[in-house]
């Protein structure tokens, strides 16, 4: 008997798929309006409160070498891969001077707020191949500014990188020149002194042996026996070797002092260089650099067609807006359709 009642209370407490669906229908027409209301609103947030967001894209492929050659040598670039000079168009320097160069507030616009409006990305590259092409997507509110933006991010990029890889040259072989200069300055003191102290031994030394004490006998080459006896001064060997050696050193000497020459020829040079760095960054890169380095950005990063402005928006999606607020609103609906139906049911 017991068994019986349980049964029939839990029967009894069980919701009926079809009275469920039956009390959703009765209240249709305020589910109806909430999906209607929510779609609307939803809609009308999308298209007037939430910001539009257009995108540029710059497609930029990068073939830089491991070493190029320069006027003062071979140089090895620090940067070994084409996904580390990329990664470069993010970096603090870029953005502080696109962040000027576009005119933004300080106070409103930085770093990071605009390294997020900066997408890298990698176009699909063959098996086993180098990655040489990126796509860079540059966001902002309205098309013009978005194709801008991209304009002037890649320029500043390229003028980062040209005068990036200069300026460590450049202060590289400057280094370079200077630790040279001082050996072979080193090297020049020494054979000097060396040279003046064989030219005071050759002074002592007597260019003869004998000074003419020394004989040397004829002989009749008929009979074998002497004719006569000539004097004759015997050549000193050390005297001999001490002027080889003292050609040899003016030679050295004349040979360091025209590198001695050439290293300074090469740091005046390369100092004017510096200067020229130094006033690039003093003035903000507001200049054109100006320098006789061989530049390998110019040939090694480029776009193969330039940045257009967007025809449309990227987000938000008006439509997925609204069906998103459609099917928000309906659940709500259906929430306080059931709510109404089994609570005040049950009171």
């Amino acid at each position: 008997m017991n068994e019986n009642q349980n049964n029939v209370q839990y029967y009894e407490d069980e919701i009926d798929l079809r009275e469920l669906i039956m009390a959703l229908w009765k209240r249709k027409i305020m589910i109806i309006c909430f999906t209607l209301i929510a779609a609307i609103l939803a809609g009308m947030f999308s298209m007037f409160v939430l910001s539009p967001v257009y995108d540029s894209k710059l497609n930029i492929v990068i073939s830089m070498p491991e070493k190029y050659i320069t006027r003062y040598g071979e140089y090895v670039l620090p940067i070994t891969t084409n996904e580390q000079y990329i990664n470069l168009i993010t970096s603090n320097d870029v953005l502080l001077h696109t962040i000027e160069d576009m005119g933004y507030d300080k106070e409103t616009t930085s770093i990071d707020g605009l390294r997020k409006k900066i997408t890298v990305g990698k176009n699909e590259a063959k098996a086993g191949s180098v990655q040489n092409s990126f796509e860079v997507i540059v966001s902002a509110n309205n098309p013009e500014e978005a194709l801008k933006l991209a304009q002037i991010l890649y320029s500043n990029y390229l003028d980062f990188l040209d005068s990036m890889t200069k300026e460590r040259a450049v202060n590289y072989y400057y280094n370079h020149f200077t630790i040279e200069l001082r050996a072979l300055e080193n090297s020049l003191l020494s054979q000097k002194e060396i040279l003046k102290s064989n030219e005071d031994l050759l002074a002592q030394t007597p260019k003869n042996i004998s000074d003419g004490n020394a004989n040397i006998e004829i002989q009749s080459p008929l009979n074998g026996s002497s004719d006569y006896i000539l004097p004759v001064d015997t050549i000193n060997p050390n005297y001999i070797k001490l002027e080889t050696d003292i050609i040899a050193n003016k030679q050295l000497i004349n040979n360091l002092e025209n590198s001695i020459r050439m290293n300074n020829q090469y740091l005046a040079e390369l100092d004017r260089e510096r200067e020229a760095i130094y006033k690039y960054y003093r003035t903000g890169q507001t200049e054109i650099l100006e320098s006789s380095v061989i530049g390998v950005v110019e040939t090694n990063v480029y776009l193969p067609s330039p940045p257009v402005a967007p025809t449309q928006k990227t987000s938000p999606s008006n439509a997925l807006n609204t069906a998103i607020g459609a099917v928000l609103g309906g659940m709500l609906g259906v929430m306080v359709a059931l709510f109404q139906e089994y609570w005040f049911k049950k009171a």
